[in-house]
């Protein structure tokens, strides 16, 4: 209930359209019953087979048609039809038809039009969550999970938000209107189908449960096959250089084993509810058919009520069967409406105190003071007992074997985590309290895993901010050694790159992301493993747009390639998440320990 809450909240906006669309369905729907009231003076007054039958034969049984011509716009007409019984009914259908055909497709364009609005909010909704989630959401989270959530399940809910919610408004409002009409034509038949409907409704309602819970695994093995999917497709380059193309296959294909049993157990549960209707409403037909056919010859029922009654019960039961259906496709779609909110419903572990304030002016120091860190579900702490600072204008390296702590310290640097004890603070402010705005508008980050979108070079560098001038792009392309082979693209700087820049070589992608952080200018800097990927002459060439990009600034730099980092002011080692030796090159190197170790397998040769 609460999931179903949640998405009439998002209907509320649209709640006009949604209410003329309703109005307008359930009108179309319940004109329904005056077509069926036209049987009576079909039946009764013998129009298919009787020509010459005259509009005063039966003046008892032409109430609806009296009602009609005597209401027609023009006088004209209304004599015309007078004097032509058989007309009667032909154009009273036409009228019927014409007027419900036009509120059907309004009502349901408004419907479609308010649902796509709704969808519309709730994709963005579940993506601007997505986009603030800390980064321990996405270590979790697998991309496929997170995908099939905000397009396959979505997806669901936007099937119940148009079509199906404009066929309970029409089907909605057709199922009573029926249901009166058999009681003012034949009320025993109306007593008959309130024994009858209550025996359709519990199989429906247990079905419907099940078809909630078959909904759920269905969406969760979809996950599991679009993040296999991802994993395979990202990884083709490895997946074929070891020939793993049939263990690829056979996993995918498992997925899909496991996909085709749980759509099996829904498929059942939806494939019963219809036949179990229809087996239902056949009984109640058979018995109906056996009583009416008695009465029609004693006497005792009237043959045009009957087939008014009959036909009332007939697109009753049908409407009937369509709400079954109608509360099919709700049951799925309530099902991923509760994985949705779900997934939306998971708070970052990382996000703005109540308190947080801005930070004001230029940073000058970034220091760790006894600094704890520990991930979930881990044995033991990445990261115990770190004290460090980091001036602006300096430059601090951190080295150490894999595992020892590096990347979660420059993590809490960026507080894409928060110490499990002690403070990270800039000028003596506790990171937790500031706005996470304002700390990353101070901090950049340049990583070994360069991260292009499919966009222009100009969009890619600029953050997607597509207002900047073009002369300030090419300044900072220059200043990373990247404006030369940019120019030289088919495009320049309206060159698209594909996806995670693919028309680049790696050097290049690097240059461009060190240019993206020359763009932001940030007086301190985050550089994993920059040119751990690259061949000498790209090395060089990312060096030498470093070198530009460190100037005055205070960064971190996380290198294995102890040649790299020669140069920096101070070189941090890092074993088993503790510092354990600290100094320049050259003492480091004299103290003959960690540092001089990894230097010495690195340079033995």
């Amino acid at each position: 209930m609460s999931a179903f809450q949640r998405l009439l909240g998002y209907m509320r906006p649209y709640f006009m359209q949604i209410a003329a669309a309703a109005i307008m369905l359930a009108i179309a729907g319940g004109l329904m019953s005056l077509v069926v009231a036209t049987l009576k003076p079909i039946v009764n007054q013998g129009v298919l087979t009787q020509p010459e039958a005259t509009a005063a034969d039966e003046p008892e049984n032409q109430n609806l048609l009296d009602r009609f011509v005597e209401n027609l716009p023009v006088e004209e007409w209304s004599a015309w039809l007078y004097e032509r019984p058989m007309a009667q009914v032909p154009v009273l259908l036409v009228v019927l038809f014409l007027i419900r055909g036009i509120l059907l497709y309004f009502g349901q364009y408004l419907t479609t039009k308010a649902g796509a609005g709704v969808i519309r909010d709730l994709r963005a909704d579940l993506f601007s969550s997505l986009i603030f989630q800390s980064q321990s959401f996405f270590r979790t989270h697998q991309t496929g999970q997170v995908m099939s959530r905000l397009l396959n399940d979505v997806e669901r809910i936007q099937r119940v938000s148009s079509r199906v919610l404009a066929d309970l408004f029409r089907v909605g409002a057709m199922a009573p209107a029926m249901l009166i009409l058999v009681l003012i034509y034949d009320w025993r038949l109306t007593l008959f189908s309130l024994i009858v409907l209550p025996a359709m409704g519990y199989p429906m309602a247990r079905l419907g449960r099940r078809l909630r819970k078959a909904s759920t695994r269905s969406q969760e093995s979809i996950a599991e096959a679009a993040n296999q999917l991802k994993e395979t497709v990202t990884g083709i380059k490895v997946v074929q250089a070891f020939t793993m193309e049939d263990i690829a296959v056979n996993r995918f294909h498992q997925s899909l084993a496991r996909l085709f049993k749980v759509d099996l157990q829904a498929g059942r549960a939806a494939a019963a509810s219809g036949p179990i209707v229809e087996v239902v409403g056949a009984i109640a037909g058979g018995i109906l058919f056996y009583i009416a056919g008695r009465s029609i010859a004693s006497g005792a029922v009237d043959a045009g009520d009957f087939v008014v009654a009959l036909g009332g019960l007939t697109f009753l039961f049908m409407s009937i069967r369509r709400l079954n259906s109608v509360n099919v496709e709700i049951q799925q779609a309530l099902a991923a409406a509760v994985r949705v909110f779900e997934m939306m419903d998971c708070r970052p572990d990382v996000s703005d105190a109540p308190d947080a304030a801005p930070f004001e002016g230029q940073p000058r120091e970034i220091s760790f003071e006894n600094v704890d860190f520990t991930y979930a579900a881990s044995d033991g702490p990445a990261l115990s007992g770190i004290n460090l600072r980091l001036r602006r204008g300096e430059m601090v390296a951190l080295v150490g074997p894999s595992g020892a702590g590096k990347s979660t310290l420059a993590n809490l640097m960026l507080r894409f985590a928060d110490p499990t004890y002690g403070t990270v603070s800039i000028d003596g402010r506790d990171l937790r309290g500031l706005t996470l705005d304002s700390l990353r508008s101070n901090l950049g980050l340049v990583t070994q895993e360069t991260v292009l979108f499919d966009a222009t070079v100009r969009s890619n560098i600029s953050a997607g901010r597509d207002n900047v001038p073009l002369e300030r792009i090419r300044e900072v392309a220059s200043a990373a050694q990247a404006d030369e082979f940019v120019s030289a693209l088919p495009e320049g700087y309206d060159t698209r790159l594909g996806e995670d820049g693919a028309r680049l070589s790696m050097g290049q992608r690097q240059r461009l992301s060190i240019a993206r952080a020359l763009f932001k200018d940030p007086p301190f800097l985050v550089l994993d493993e920059a040119t751990s990927a690259l061949d000498a002459e790209s090395e060089d060439e990312v060096k030498k747009a470093m070198k530009t990009l460190l100037k005055g600034r205070g960064s971190l730099v996380i290198a294995h390639r102890l040649a790299t980092i020669r140069e920096a002011d101070r070189i941090v080692v890092l074993n088993e998440g503790r510092i354990v030796e600290e100094g320049d090159h050259q003492s480091l190197l004299a103290l003959g320990g960690l540092y001089a170790h990894l230097h010495q397998l690195q340079f033995q040769e």
